[in-house]
């Protein structure tokens, strides 16, 4: 499916920026309304029944990763999916928490 008419012509997700490493889940609310959502807003829905990243969303449905974050932009909105911003510390680096976490699902893969 071509980019342009997934996001509508937009590049840019509205609200906050969200970073590659963002998890995000689905919502009851989002999980609730999987029948009235378009083809590409339901395949995040639906694979975010257990958390996702950005890059993932994005390899699920094989657009780039600026394409997935207006997508999940859009969803989190409209309370489809909640997102969950990385762990860091003061210094604005990832916490030793998040670095770990992030080995162990390398490693599990």
């Amino acid at each position: 499916m071509p980019n342009y008419a997934v996001t509508r012509g937009r590049t840019r997700a509205v609200g906050r920026e969200l970073p590659v490493e963002a998890l995000v889940t689905a919502t009851e609310h989002g999980l609730s309304q999987l029948g009235v959502l378009q083809p590409e807003y339901r395949t995040i829905v639906e694979a975010c029944a257990e958390p996702q990243s950005l890059v993932e969303i994005g390899t699920l449905l094989g657009v780039p990763v600026g394409v997935a974050r207006v997508l999940v932009s859009d969803l989190a909105n409209a309370d489809h999916l909640a997102v969950h911003l990385p762990l860091v510390g003061a210094d604005g680096r990832p916490r030793r928490e998040l670095l770990e976490r992030l080995l162990d699902g390398l490693r599990a893969r």
